[in-house]
């Protein structure tokens, strides 16, 4: 359950927990696919043989959201597509019309899903009430957008914005590397991406990399940006920060991970409420100091 990654998003009116938001939940719980569905989404409870969809935890709720997808195979597809063409092309001495083969290619996945196998994902996410935020486990925005639709569904509203501030963060972190120095607490780690601000420019990835090198200064002077930077908070977190604020590849401290194995928890639901109470806290003092040295805005 530890999030690897984080897209935040940022209430922009006050938030309160409904009184019924356990019901709300309940009744956008996870169903299998039906034989001629290709997807389903709903939730499902974070504590396993529990009829409980969310964790409360002295203002924070973590939730978990669980999706089956159909997966069925292109090739199979364009196959079955093309076997159909061909005999249309017989019979009628013409191509197919390519409004007729769009109705075709979805009759045919129609008629293969029921024999298609699933795939299972499952998403978490926390709603930092406190804090006004809302975290969501994932690298991708897509994934964090179908977090958050599912959410507002249940709750009929949900006005949040991405979080961070208004301009990318691809100037900061520029210069954090120009100068060879992060702003406090944090210093430069060893991963970045460099791209060119011309359209469709060179992108150069740096892993495991000192990124003090001469090498590293001649990209900038060439026209190149940060757009991901590998940062680290001594003694607690490791991280890749993207341009859009996006939080990736989260690599706990020891010093955290010690507090952890000190807890004195009886059953998996007591050691899994503690990893939230702690994740939750590290989480938010993360992202409170994260948004204080991020105030370089650009010229």
């Amino acid at each position: 359950m530890w999030f690897k990654n984080l897209r935040v998003y940022q209430f922009t009116q006050d938030f309160q927990l409904p009184d019924d938001f356990q019901s709300l939940l309940n009744e956008r719980s996870f169903k299998p696919c039906s034989s001629t569905e290709p997807a389903s989404l709903g939730w499902t409870s974070p504590i396993r043989d529990s009829d409980e969809y969310a964790l409360v935890h002295q203002g924070a709720v973590l939730l978990c959201l669980r999706k089956e997808e159909k997966v069925m195979p292109a090739s199979a597809v364009k196959s079955e597509l093309e076997q159909r063409k061909e005999a249309y092309e017989l019979e009628h001495a013409r191509p197919m019309p390519r409004k007729e083969q769009q109705a075709l290619k979805e009759d045919i996945v129609h008629n293969l899903l029921p024999r298609a196998l699933s795939r299972y994902s499952v998403t978490w996410g926390m709603i930092d009430i406190k804090n006004q935020r809302v975290l969501v486990d994932t690298s991708s925005a897509t994934r964090a957008e179908e977090f958050t639709a599912q959410l507002r569904s249940c709750l009929g509203s949900l006005p949040v914005r991405p979080w961070g501030p208004e301009y990318p963060a691809t100037h900061c972190l520029t210069e954090w590397v120009r100068e060879g120095a992060a702003a406090a607490p944090f210093e430069l780690g060893q991963d970045a991406e460099l791209k060119s601000s011309k359209e469709e420019g060179m992108v150069v990835r740096l892993r495991r990399h000192d990124l003090m090198v001469p090498e590293v200064t001649q990209h900038l002077e060439h026209d190149k940006h940060v757009t991901e930077l590998g940062l680290e908070w001594p003694n607690r977190f490791s991280f890749l920060l993207s341009d859009d604020y996006a939080i990736k590849r989260i690599k706990f401290a020891d010093m955290v991970l010690e507090q952890r194995d000190q807890d004195n928890t009886a059953d998996a639901a007591e050691q899994l409420d503690a990893d939230f109470a702690l994740m939750f806290g590290e989480f938010a003092e993360l992202l409170d100091v994260l948004g204080t040295a991020l105030t370089l805005e650009p010229k």
